[in-house]
């Protein structure tokens, strides 16, 4: 393509890129603390990705704007917070003390 030109792109070539995109957030978001992880921004809602998956994303997010793809409507909720859990980002469940939902343990059997 010559510079200048029209630079949309055919829908088949935004559709890989939205799922290359998605195929990286959807994959375990490895960290050591909660400065390594944040919130992605595309595709879809908001997600805790690690800063190095929010890198490698960035460039599919732009050839994707400038390549005036049309971005699906999506009707998502605010995002609870992300943080580093046992060496994964992972959303803070809102209303949920840490440690919910682990059996006490006073019920824990070793066998």
């Amino acid at each position: 393509m010559l510079a200048g030109c029209e630079s949309k792109l055919e829908p088949k070539e935004c559709d890989k890129l939205r799922g290359d995109a998605f195929d990286m957030v959807n994959k375990a978001q490895h960290c050591n603390t909660d400065t390594d992880c944040r919130q992605s921004e595309w595709p879809g809602c908001a997600k805790p990705i690690s800063n190095a998956t929010f890198d490698q994303i960035k460039p599919l997010a732009e050839s994707y704007k400038t390549g005036k793809c049309e971005e699906p409507k999506v009707d998502c909720k605010s995002p609870p917070q992300s943080y580093c859990k046992q060496g994964l980002c992972v959303h803070r469940e809102l209303g949920a003390p840490e440690g919910a939902g682990n059996t006490p343990t006073d019920q824990i059997q070793i066998q």
